[in-house]
């Protein structure tokens, strides 16, 4: 096994996630469920049982004049927060940003956002938290971090940031409607 130089930096700063709050306005959370459209059933990557691991409904946002202000906000956001805490090589956004929505009995459990094929050269995912707290039950967001699950920040605005690798779930709502924005910023491969 090849062990590390005595000179190779340590992280000293490094947490499974982190949480941002005010990156977005309730009038732009608004603006970015309407630039969304009209949501269909989500899916799971490589998976045949969808109900299973997921129910909740998505639409797709793609880089444009409307949408630029998004996709530059949370780039810059994503370079901080990796600078911070991660150092990870990454390079942009590799794929559209998802605008999810979860009724009363939606979920999606725990996964991880890298896998197979596309999704290979994820690197860093975020959630940004669309919907006001007080309109909706359940649904927190969880990361699992030192044997059990830790719920995330979820103030309107809010956006919770972690290495793709990182084991999460969206708990079920049980109550109102939950929207999130979702993305992932990629790299080369892990190695």
């Amino acid at each position: 096994m090849t062990q590390p130089r005595p000179s190779q930096a340590r992280l000293t700063n490094w947490h499974p996630a982190v949480a941002a709050e005010q990156v977005f306005t309730a009038a732009e959370c608004a603006r970015i469920v309407a630039l969304g459209g009209p949501a269909k059933p989500g899916q799971v990557a490589g998976t045949e049982d969808q109900a299973r691991f997921r129910d909740s409904r998505v639409a797709w946002l793609r880089p444009g004049p409307e949408t630029e202000w998004i996709f530059a906000r949370t780039l810059e956001l994503v370079q901080q927060v990796n600078a911070a805490n991660y150092e990870i090589e990454i390079a942009g956004f590799t794929e559209p940003l998802q605008v999810a929505e979860y009724a009363a009995g939606q979920y999606y459990d725990w996964h991880l956002d890298i896998g197979n094929g596309p999704i290979s050269i994820r690197k860093i995912s975020f959630i940004a938290q669309l919907t006001d707290p007080a309109s909706y039950q359940g649904g927190a967001v969880e990361v699992f971090s030192a044997k059990e699950p830790h719920a995330m920040p979820r103030p309107q605005g809010s956006v919770i940031l972690f290495p793709s690798y990182v084991l999460h779930r969206v708990a079920a709502v049980t109550s109102g409607l939950r929207r999130s924005l979702v993305g992932w910023i990629g790299g080369p491969h892990f190695r």
